[in-house]
């Protein structure tokens, strides 16, 4: 699997884009986020993942091909809701940003970081072997055994001298 550093592309999303923006994953928890209302580790509100869930059912009924994202519009934000397979993308924009304008850019950013965010298919697997394991344990279970046993006559002694 690709390590994907986070806080580097909401840094740059802050830089080319000039707004605030959150990663999260898809079950909804904030991977990394310059937002304070999606903190880092919080998880997005159950509402906005069961709409983001049925968006698939929403576009049949509005006869779509599929819904890419959802704004909220707040007493003085924007939240732009836009999501794929894997992640979602939250975007906190001022009132008076074109959004027509905006999401073209959060779309294709998107699928890109989706793309590469994907997990590799894991083709080998190995037979992981216990026995090697329990005899390790074991061994090292001895050894402390033997240190302990080693200094057992100077315990003794100190014991018997400070009584």
């Amino acid at each position: 699997m690709i390590q994907i550093n986070y806080e580097e592309i909401i840094s740059q999303l802050k830089s080319d884009l000039n707004a605030e923006c959150a990663i999260a994953n898809k079950y909804g928890i904030v991977l990394n986020s310059l937002i304070k209302e999606f903190a880092k580790g919080k998880v997005i509100p159950q509402k906005i993942i069961s709409l983001i869930a049925s968006s698939k059912e929403i576009a049949n009924e509005l006869k779509l091909n599929r819904i890419n994202s959802f704004a909220l519009e707040a007493q003085k934000y924007n939240y732009l809701f836009s999501f794929s397979e894997e992640l979602i993308l939250i975007s906190k924009l001022d009132l008076n940003v074109n959004l027509a304008k905006f999401m073209p850019s959060i779309s294709v950013f998107l699928k890109k970081l989706s793309e590469s965010s994907k997990e590799k298919e894991i083709k080998k697997f190995t037979v992981f072997d216990f026995s090697k394991e329990i005899s390790k344990i074991e061994e090292t279970l001895e050894r402390e055994q033997i240190k302990q046993d080693k200094y057992s006559i100077i315990k003794d002694l100190v014991k018997f001298i400070s009584d």
